[in-house]
């Protein structure tokens, strides 16, 4: 299912150059950087979110309290393994 979206006439004209310089459709252009812009929208509310714990030194304690009592289940059952001692 495809629709219609209103881009500037210079967004047009960007997508349409990289469509002939990739090879790929103007579709799967728009997709990739709606994609690309979604994952840098997540990455940069979790910064944040992690900005905002460091600033509070209780609920900072608190994260580190918990790595703390999760860290040795990192090496659960690896006890043995070549290479990772």
């Amino acid at each position: 299912m495809s629709t219609t979206v209103r881009v500037s006439d210079r967004t047009r004209q960007r997508v349409a150059a990289l469509a002939a310089s990739t090879g790929q459709q103007m579709q799967t252009i728009v997709d990739e950087a709606v994609e690309a812009y979604e994952r840098e929208l997540f990455w940069r509310g979790f910064e944040q979110g992690y900005d905002q714990l460091a600033g509070d030194p209780d609920g900072w304690d608190a994260v580190e309290a918990e790595r703390s009592a999760e860290s040795p289940a990192l090496r659960d059952g690896l006890d043995g393994l070549d290479g990772l001692e």
